[in-house]
This record gives structure tokens, sequence and C-alpha cells, in this order.
């Protein structure tokens, strides 16, 4: 028997009118439930409780908002990445069962997000709700968010002074925006919050992150050098009649108890590679998933043992900073099986890839550039990469101009030159890898890699060249993208799978 034939859309005349239900938009303040002052030393987590008995929760339509109050006695710089910088982790939980995690979160979107994924003019509107660097910089203060640069240093680098340190004076106040980056969060279906226990409601929890790193301070400060007040959670809802939400009560018993949401999380590891270390480096990444999409890396060094005269956590922009260590290639191990099976390419020595007269090609960033583009998923994009640019990625030209040393950065050049970050109004150094891991089983629901099912062990396999991973121990930060699902249960509890 000839199965029944579907039509385009195009000329399907018997659909006539979109499905709709009766329903109204509005927007609701939730607050934090255990306190109204936070600091990072004091009550360092913003708990937000998110229920309703009615209504429809659009999270993509919905943001935080906070203010933030300088109380150091001293000015500060905002390193890149908007107001994610503030949280060293977020996490969604319901009666203290953590439903996802995101840790060195400021650190991710310091270091790979924001300079990967907000374009030169997306970064402006990053300036508005969140006093991210844009085309301003000349002046302290809000004059700063104002005052475009001088003639010419746009062409440099269009994203502010680095290491700015006047953005922020002390005793001002800031208020700062942003989108909630869980994965139950960034799906584009409502959140049924009616069938969420009430008793239990979804709970939003950010805990900040030390002080120190939220940018380049003017001086010494202490632990407790910033506040966040007022902040709240404001929610989009769609509220529905009462025979639309006994409708998606039927269809979730229908579905054996439980309505799926599906979308995807982040999960953080972190390894190190020792000082001078030379050849294969193997860091673990041990993550147990069903369906791993993209790997995402930084490279950075933290104890500033080879930083210039009087650099410390506190004046320098340790978020973002980050190099290659003198990488010549890196590629995924899981089992037996590698990714990509040959190795994606780097600049190796970074004195010896600068030097044209060697015969050598300069730069060799490209492979990495693309690949890396092709983990967040935009390399057939117009701007596949958002901001970076030979200047900005693995490079330090400040360093090669005052020192001699390599245009190409390796977190501390490698060859002893102390250039950790220095004062200049022409860098940002940042050096975000990734590697696609995505299959072709496009119909598939879960089309990653698997590593939870055999248990399998993942290694990141990267070659150094033979003058050494630097003069400092790297941490390599890595971050896995994966498919999450997200059940909400006959009982209100709500239940994942990853």
């Amino acid at each position: 028997m000839e199965s029944e034939r579907s039509i385009p859309a195009s000329i399907d005349y018997t659909d006539v009118l979109p499905v709709a239900v009766p329903a109204i938009a509005r927007r609701k303040r939730f607050y934090p439930q255990n306190g109204t002052t936070f600091n990072p030393v004091g009550t360092s987590e913003i708990r937000i409780e998110i229920g309703s008995t009615n209504s429809l929760l659009d999270a993509q339509h919905s943001y935080l908002e906070f203010e933030v109050s300088n109380v150091s006695g001293a000015n500060l710089g905002f390193d890149i990445g908007g107001a994610n910088i503030l949280f060293e982790e977020v996490r969604l939980e319901q009666s203290g069962r953590v439903l996802a995690r995101q840790q060195q979160h400021n650190r991710l979107h310091a270091g790979i997000i924001s300079p990967t994924q907000v374009s030169t003019s997306g970064a402006n509107t990053d300036a508005m709700v969140a006093g991210g660097k844009a085309l301003f910089g000349n002046a302290g203060g809000n004059a700063g968010m104002l005052t475009p640069f001088a003639a010419g240093n746009g062409d440099i680098y269009g994203t502010a002074l680095h290491n700015q340190n006047n953005q922020f004076p002390n005793g001002f106040t800031m208020r700062m925006t942003m989108a909630m980056p869980t994965g139950l969060f960034t799906q584009n279906k409502l959140i049924p919050l009616p069938l969420v226990a009430q008793n239990a409601p979804l709970t939003l929890v950010l805990r900040l992150g030390a002080a120190a790193d939220l940018g380049v301070w003017s001086g010494v400060i202490a632990p407790n050098a910033i506040q966040v007040i007022r902040a709240n959670y404001i929610a989009q809802l769609i509220e529905v009649g009462g025979d639309v939400i006994e409708q998606m009560k039927q269809m979730r018993d229908m579905s054996g108890g439980q309505l799926t949401i599906s979308g995807q999380d982040i999960e953080h590891n972190q390894g190190v590679v020792p000082l001078a270390s030379t050849g294969d480096q193997i860091v673990r990444v041990p993550m147990r998933k069903r369906s791993v999409k993209s790997l995402l890396f930084q490279i950075n060094s933290e104890d500033f043992t080879n930083g210039a005269a009087g650099q410390s956590a506190a004046n320098t922009y340790n978020l973002s900073y980050g190099g290659n260590m003198n990488m010549e290639s890196f590629q995924l191990k899981v089992g037996s099986v590698v990714y990509p099976p040959t190795p994606v390419q780097c600049w190796g020595d970074c004195l010896r890839a600068a030097t044209p007269a060697r015969g050598l090609p300069v730069g060799e960033r490209g492979e990495c550039v693309m690949e890396l583009a092709k983990a967040l998923g935009s390399l057939g994009f117009t701007n596949p990469t958002g901001r970076l640019n030979t200047v900005m990625y693995g490079s330090n030209t400040l360093a090669a101009q005052v020192a001699g040393a390599s245009p190409l950065s390796d977190g501390d050049n490698g060859d002893g030159v102390n250039s950790l970050a220095p004062q200049s109004n022409t860098q940002v150094c940042v050096t975000p890898f990734g590697l696609d891991l995505e299959s072709f089983q496009h119909t598939a629901i879960e089309s990653g890699i698997d590593t939870e099912t055999m248990a399998l062990e993942t290694n990141l396999i990267m070659t150094v060249a033979n003058v050494g991973a630097g003069l400092e121990n790297k941490n390599v930060h890595t971050y896995i993208i994966y498919d999450q699902h997200y059940f909400f249960n006959r009982d209100g509890s709500v239940t994942m799978s990853n």
C-alpha cells in the first residue's frame, strides 16, 4: 500500500491558520531568598527560586539584573566577558538536587565565548548592559563608556584599552544584565513551571568568583572588594488557561509520566602541563556523557612567577589571557580512537613561527581558528570567530616591540621575556582552541561522541615543541558541550539525563 504523501507547506492550503492558545505575556521579577547583599567572601551565592502555578517561562527572553558596587578603595578595569565574569559557577537546582552546573563560568566567557561569539558591533551592546569593553576607553568612570578611541587605534584593536584600570572607579555602582546560560534556559521551548512542584521550585544559583579575577585593579584590594545588590531575575512569563495546563499534564501522562525538554550544557575540567615540558602532553578530560558535541579549551598561567614586576592576579587579565604553550598539534583520544585522525596543526615554537627569514610560514594559526569555528558551529558565518584577529589571537605585539620577543605568545613567550599582560591599548591576548566532535548522524537524537556507555577514557593530547611549554606551569581548562535531556515528572520533580 502506498504511503501517504505529504506536500510542502507552501502549497498546503488546508493549513489556514497557525495553532494558538489564549495566553497573556507578562514580566515578573524573582528575587533572592538568601539575602540582599552579596560579596565573594561573605554570602557568595545568589539563590533565586522561580515558580508559577499558571505560567510558562520563556527563558530565552528572560535575564538576570543586578548592581555591582566597587567598595575596594581602588579603581577597576573589567576583563572582557561582560557580567558573566563575576560568577565562577552557575547552577540550576531543585530541592538541592543539581540539574546543571557550569564551573569556571567566568573564564569560559572571558577567554572563549565573548571573544569568539561577540562581534565588534555586538561588543557595543555588551558595554551598555554589562560594562564590557567597546569602541571607547580613553577616559575613566562613566565617561569611558562614551569616549571614542583616538584615530587609528580602532583598526588595531576595536574593543578598548587592555588593562585600563579606571573604567570602574572606587565608590561607583554599575547596573548589569545577563542571560542565564544553563542548558534548560538556552533551548527554545517554554519551561512548564506549573508541572514543577510548587514547594520545590527551580532555583538559579550563582556563585561569585574572586574579586581579583574581575580585571585590573589600580591598587591592593581586599577579597570583599565588590558587592552585588538588588539582584533579580526578570522572567518573561506566558500565562495560559487551566485547560492548557491540563492538556500538558495529559501529554505528560501519555509519554510515560514524563514531559521531555532537550538542550545542551557545558562541563568544565582542568589539567596541568608542567613548566618546560616537551613532546606529547596528556591532559585527562574525565567526561561520562552519551553525546559530546564539541570540546573547547584554553591554556594559561595563573601563578605569575614569570610576570613583570608588580604583576599579580589583581592587576592582570588572568581570566581571558592565554597562549598556545609552544604547542605544535593537538587531538582528542577517546578510548582507542583519536579525533580528528590527523592532529590539528598549531604554530609550535612561537619564535620560530614568527621569523619569516627562517623560511617557515608566519603565524600558522589558520587551522586552529577554523577548527575552533567548527566547534562553535559558526564556520559558515560571515564572521566565524567574532572579535578574534591577528593581534588578539595568540599574540603579544607589545612584547615584540619593547623586548624583541616573538609576536606570538605561549602565555609567557617561552623565551623568558616578561610579557604576561603588559599595559597596552593595542592588544588583548586570548587563545581559545576547539574541536568539533559531532558525527554525521543528523537524524539521531544524540549524535555526538558517546563516552558513557563503554566508560571510555578520554585524553587531550598536545604535542609541545622542543623549546618547551614555557617558564611556568600551564593550566589547561577544558569545556565539553553535550546533549542534556530534562524530564518533568508526574510527581513534580525535574530530573535529567546526559
